[in-house]
């Protein structure tokens, strides 16, 4: 079932999706719907004041917080190259580049290349940090900046234990994609465990204030729908996706 989104954006935007950007939504809806309602909740220790939040990697979740947050300022960070977009971002999302941070975080291993930001209270990095070649302890100590005091940072990402690359080593086969050719689009380099995530963030100075495994990608088609099934089943940390929130002390 295509997941419909149209009632959660804003009157005024359009979805124009290619196949790309058809399959991508089909299984993400409902990681989107999480993690919204997981800055929402952050959202609610900080009712008497307005927010910045801080979007990594624009999307179309990106308009979701612009709809949901109508009072808060939402800031986004990434690349602005054209080849940098996939499935997540449609070619008529247009960047607002009054609040478009250009940055590739890679750059993050040199102290001498980072960019200022206005501090935000919550930064979203939502299936990001598996595209990075840079450590995430190099990552995180960037992020640092971009934080307030007292702000919150959320982590998506795939679970690299999840059972089906369980399974795909134990037949002997590699569970995950070759990189790509485009250097802006490249795939994902590496993935983590959810004891890699919190030992980079605790050895960072951020203290873990929820960490989750959820199987929040959407079946395609019925033996994925059996896949997620199992992950129900099976211990925790076997399922799909790992979702980290952070707070810098």
């Amino acid at each position: 079932m295509k997941p419909n989104l149209k009632e959660n954006l804003p009157d005024n935007f359009s979805i124009e999706l290619n196949s790309d950007a058809e399959t991508y939504y089909k299984v993400h809806s409902k990681r989107y719907e999480f993690l919204l309602s997981q800055v929402k909740k952050i959202r609610n220790h900080f009712p008497q004041r307005s927010l910045r939040i801080l979007d990594i990697g624009p999307s179309i979740f990106t308009k979701l917080l612009e709809k949901s947050f109508p009072d808060d300022l939402i800031l986004m960070l990434g690349l602005g190259h054209e080849s940098s977009r996939g499935g997540h971002l449609p070619l008529n999302m247009e960047l607002d580049p009054v609040r478009f941070y250009s940055f590739n975080l890679n750059n993050s291993q040199v102290k001498e290349k980072w960019i200022k930001l206005p501090e935000s209270d919550i930064v979203i990095m939502a299936e990001v940090i598996e595209h990075l070649y840079t450590s995430p302890a190099l990552v995180l100590e960037f992020l640092k900046t971009c934080i307030k005091s007292g702000g919150y940072l959320i982590i998506q990402t795939p679970n690299a234990a999840a059972l089906r690359n369980r399974i795909a080593l134990l037949l002997g086969r590699n569970p995950f994609e070759m990189i790509r050719t485009n250097a802006d689009n490249p795939g994902h380099f590496r993935e983590y465990t959810m004891k890699e995530l919190i030992n980079f963030a605790e050895k960072t100075g951020f203290e873990v204030c929820r960490s989750a495994y959820i199987s929040y990608f959407n079946p395609r088609n019925r033996p994925e729908k059996f896949y997620i099934f199992l992950t129900n089943i099976f211990p925790k940390s076997f399922r799909t996706g790992l979702t980290v929130i952070l707070m810098k002390k």
